[in-house]
């Protein structure tokens, strides 16, 4: 499905406090600004991009916000996103948020991601997710799914989350399901490291407005560092690999972000 096609590039939509945006679970807004570049096997064509970021908590409110502008498959296009998540006591949460595109096929037409989250144990130290979402291409073809992760906010700094997400690809119901696991380690306050695997099936996968790949399978791994340099300044580094029957895509992210 396309909206995986991205995971390594764009977190729209997907706010989750296991993605440990700030090198030190720094509090308050931050922003960031990203670039990418990933290379392609077999002429599919290279990738790159930017993207920018920004967090705006609140007492019970928090907004995410982003904006993509990438090159894919020899096709361009742009998308922006906005989330908002609503926690109604120390325990239970929700998000909900949505995706529009600019038109290009390598890029949904729209997206919209709801989710139910509550932490429990003694320290709040355990949170499950359930959700689901709604990807619409440019063309006829559209995702539903289901999704559900479950997240241990460890010691000595320490994250761990893994999920699984169910997908029908229609028209065809073709069904399809993703497995991932991150792992967070923040061993001081100027830094962090994080790694994540993702594996399973996609329904389908459009790389040009005339060619979709259709029901294979698919791996994608990261690894990524941040560092506070100075201040409430950061630098950002990620490598990328993912893999299918049809192509190899690996690349390196770069980037700054400045916190308030």
């Amino acid at each position: 499905m396309i909206a995986l096609l991205l995971v390594s590039v764009s977190a729209l939509a997907r706010p989750t406090q296991a993605q440990a945006p700030l090198a030190g679970g720094l509090p308050g807004a931050w922003i960031e600004a990203n670039t990418f570049r990933q290379g392609v096997s077999n002429d599919f064509g290279d990738w790159s991009g930017v993207y920018l970021r920004g967090v705006k908590p609140g007492a019970r409110d928090t907004y995410y916000a982003e904006v993509l502008a990438l090159e894919a498959f020899g096709e361009r296009g742009v998308q922006g996103g906005l989330t908002h998540r609503h926690d109604w006591s120390t325990r239970f949460f929700h998000t909900l948020g949505a995706t529009v595109g600019s038109g290009a096929s390598i890029l949904p037409q729209g997206r919209v991601d709801g989710a139910l989250g509550v932490r429990f144990g003694d320290r709040k130290q355990w949170q499950a997710t359930a959700g689901a979402s709604y990807v619409k291409s440019v063309t006829e073809l559209y995702d539903v799914a289901g999704t559900s992760s479950l997240a241990w906010y460890a010691p000595r700094a320490l994250l761990l989350e893994t999920g699984v997400r169910y997908n029908i690809s229609r028209p065809g119901s073709i069904r399809s399901h993703r497995l991932f696991g991150v792992a967070v380690l923040t061993p001081s306050p100027r830094r962090s490291f994080s790694v994540r695997a993702i594996g399973g099936t996609e329904g389908w996968q459009i790389v040009s407005s005339t060619t979709t790949l259709q029901r294979f399978a698919s791996q994608e791994y990261s690894l990524s560092w941040r560092e506070k340099v100075s201040g409430p300044w950061a630098l950002t580094m990620q490598g990328d690999v993912y893999r299918n029957p049809f192509y190899v895509r690996s690349g390196v992210t770069i980037g700054v972000a400045r916190y308030w």
